[in-house]
């Protein structure tokens, strides 16, 4: 054979040694792949069978090649699956999705299943060519099990987390969170698919529980089941044992607390206590007719519907708490104000009435006590009295014209709680000239008046009594051989103390009239007493002081400055002054201190 013969059958045996190792190392490659492959020919008769298939099949790849495809997997021809394989042979790939046929062949599958389902497939059928011609088809399955199923548990997470979010936005936007339970049913089983709630109230004073809301129960059932014991049927053992209570496959449970349950149909349970801070709630339950297990993921969103259930019923119990409490209070606070009226109306009755008995006793005691100082003087000039009678006579005397000076005090006392105060445009130096002019103990410069003194609004006559009194106690408490010095002088100011300035002490009458508060006749417009304008007078003496812990007490009736009981007083001057202060709706107090005097001051609207 020539050299140019041996050239066509060296490059013959090259290309067959090509194809062959070719052919092993897609062999060998199709045993280790981690999916499945089989190749047919025409006829679609197995011609390879990879290991994959093998063990997921249990099939052994002697037992199949050789054989047709739809012998061995009849299911194939059943589905109608079989025209893939045609189109192959006419040069198509077709290509099979989990979506629509889920699987080609029915294989175990690698992930663990309780229901025993078949493996999920992802399927490419292709043409085995030989050189331009179709010779048969090419199979590769691939395992999408576990990689769907993770699919549909976010999918499921993604509408367990919708349910949960719009249960607790409506159970928070709820004003009665126990009564919109039965609107959230729906929402809650139809994707669970669970035909039946239950719905408890725990009453602590019974100890027992009340049926709030259900569905999807008999109303015979209902009846049964609408107050129920501790540890009594599944919702009450529930409560008592403050657990939830996870019941599958429950026709094949015996339990006694089961029975209506399963007298009823239904098939799962679920019954979750409601908690809060270990106060026992309620119960809510979910239970179905036609299922006989819950997943576990399901398990855990029906639990944690349970939680937002109880804090809503929670929040709801102490609203309602606390609105019988504020309405407890509303009814006890109307209690108290009644009470508080009819005693003061008691109280302005007393007051009146001791007022005026007050008042006659004052008047009907005056008589006696001027005919007691005129038989006094009788006594002194018209007779001849035993050694020692006429310093008895005289002590006698003077004790009946004290008594005289205090009845005159305490009818004028009486007098301005009992008249109605009309105010009018009072000009203060007109009035301390008219005083001066009555009053010869405060002539020759005892009283200084520093002008302006303004006008106020009050009422002449006892704004007159007011300043005589304080006069005569400036005159009257000084200490011994030292002349009276009393200075007068008004200040505007307004009804907030200055900022630094002590608060000044402002005192009515030890014995406040309550209906005080009343609007006085001929009173100007009432206005804020931080910001009203006022006009104060000040009365400066150079007296014997007064001790800081009796500057309120003196305003009082019958209290005097202590340790001078040998000046005379009644004790109801200042008492006076406090009193028609208050009728003109004003007010008064004292800045003093022993040994150096007193600066007591009055204070009322200005009428400018």
């Amino acid at each position: 054979m020539s050299a140019a013969d041996e050239l066509p059958r060296a490059a013959s045996a090259a290309s067959h040694d090509t194809f062959s190792a070719r052919d092993a190392m897609l062999a060998w490659m199709q045993e280790i792949a981690p999916y499945g492959i089989f190749t047919t020919d025409a006829d679609l008769r197995l011609r390879s069978w990879n290991q994959w298939l093998a063990t997921h099949s249990g099939l052994a790849a002697e037992k199949v090649i050789g054989r047709r495809l739809v012998d061995v997997f009849p299911d194939i021809a059943e589905r109608k699956l079989e025209e893939h394989f045609r189109r192959a042979l006419s040069g198509e790939i077709s290509v099979l999705s989990t979506a629509l046929h889920k699987y080609l062949l029915r294989l175990a599958s690698s992930t663990r299943s309780d229901d025993g389902s078949p493996m999920l497939q992802t399927v490419r059928i292709a043409p085995l060519p030989a050189g331009d011609v179709v010779v048969g088809t090419i199979t590769l399955i691939e395992d999408v099990t576990q990689r769907e199923r993770q699919a549909l548990r976010l999918q499921r997470q993604q509408e367990h987390d919708r349910l949960l979010s719009a249960t607790l936005a409506a159970l928070l936007s709820s004003s009665r969170p126990l009564d919109d339970v039965a609107a959230l049913f729906p929402r809650l089983t139809l994707p669970l698919s669970l035909e039946a709630y239950f719905n408890y109230v725990y009453h602590p004073d019974s100890a027992t529980l009340h049926l709030n809301n259900a569905a999807g129960l008999p109303p015979r059932q209902r009846e049964t089941l609408a107050t129920l014991q501790l540890g009594e049927d599944i919702s009450g053992r529930s409560a008592a044992e403050r657990r939830p209570l996870i019941l599958p496959r429950l026709q094949e449970n015996t339990s006694d607390y089961t029975a209506i349950a399963r007298g009823m149909g239904l098939r799962t349970f679920c019954c979750f206590p409601l908690v809060i801070e270990d106060r026992l709630l309620g119960t809510l339950a979910f239970a179905s007719y036609t299922r006989d297990s819950l997943a576990p993921d399901e398990i855990e969103c029906l639990s944690t519907v349970a939680q937002y259930v109880a804090i809503a019923m929670d929040r709801a119990l102490r609203e309602q708490a606390l609105r019988d409490a504020q309405r407890s209070l509303s009814e006890h606070a109307e209690s108290l104000e009644a009470k508080v009226a009819e005693r003061t109306v008691r109280l302005h009755e007393t007051i009146a009435q001791l007022e005026s008995f007050s008042y006659s006793v004052a008047h009907d005691l005056r008589a006696p006590i001027r005919a007691l100082a005129g038989y006094c003087d009788i006594l002194r000039h018209d007779f001849v009295l035993p050694a020692g009678s006429p310093q008895i006579v005289d002590r006698l005397q003077r004790a009946s014209y004290r008594l005289d000076a205090l009845t005159r005090d305490l009818l004028k006392f009486s007098k301005i709680s009992r008249e109605e105060v009309k105010l009018e445009i009072v000009d203060v130096a007109d009035l301390v000239q008219d005083i001066l002019l009555l009053t010869p103990t405060l002539q020759d410069g005892v009283l200084v008046v520093k002008p302006p003194l303004g006008r106020v609004w009050a009422q002449r006559s006892l704004l007159q009594q007011c300043l005589s009194n304080l006069f005569e106690n400036a005159v009257k408490f000084v200490p011994l051989g030292v002349r009276p010095h009393i200075i007068l002088r008004a200040e505007r100011r307004l009804g907030a103390t200055p900022p630094g300035a002590p608060a000044p002490r402002a005192f009515h009458s030890a014995v406040n009239r309550p209906d005080s508060a009343s609007p006085i006749a001929g009173a100007p417009p009432a206005t804020a007493q931080s910001t009203a304008p006022r006009l104060r007078l000040w009365i400066e003496d150079n007296g014997i002081g007064i001790a800081p812990e009796a500057h309120q007490k003196i305003f009082g009736i019958f209290e005097r400055v202590g340790g001078h009981d040998h000046i005379e007083g009644t004790g109801i001057g200042l008492a006076i002054v406090a009193r028609a202060t208050q009728q003109m709706s004003g007010t008064c107090g004292v800045e003093s201190t022993p040994g150096l005097g007193s600066r007591f001051w009055l204070e009322f609207p200005p009428a400018e």
